[in-house]
């Protein structure tokens, strides 16, 4: 139990760093730092780090890819795609990744309002 603590500690404390760092978003809009960091905050509690980064490979896409794939799309058309993929889970989408297996769907688990929240925010991010 004290291992997993320290692992958690020092994945929070990489977190604040990166926030500290800035997430670089399209430029009309503009992130305070503690928008970052309750972000990071709710992706975290959510389990979206499991699986993602916002510029690194996990075992999903990174955030920042996921927004190339979509930066050509009407903001809402890209919006409510990705929010049913979020809820419903996705499969085959991103091949490259785990063969395409996808992600389960998380509606039973991740509130409607933090699922939009974190979509815009994906959406918004800068390559």
């Amino acid at each position: 139990m004290a291992i997993r603590m320290t692992i958690l500690s020092l994945v929070a404390a990489c977190v604040l760093v990166a926030c500290d760092r800035g997430i670089q978003t399209n430029e009309d809009i503009k992130l305070s730092k503690e928008d970052q960091a309750s972000f990071h905050q709710m992706a975290r509690n959510n389990g979206c780090f499991e699986c993602h980064r916002i510029s690194a490979t996990v075992v999903g896409p990174s955030w920042v890819q996921i927004a190339d794939r979509y930066k050509d799309a009407p903001f809402q058309e890209a919006k409510a795609l990705l929010v049913e993929s979020v809820k419903k889970g996705s499969n085959g989408k991103w091949m490259t990744f785990k063969g395409g297996d996808g992600m389960p769907p998380l509606e039973r688990r991740v509130s409607d309002q933090a699922i939009n929240e974190l979509v815009e925010f994906i959406l918004n991010l800068k390559r």
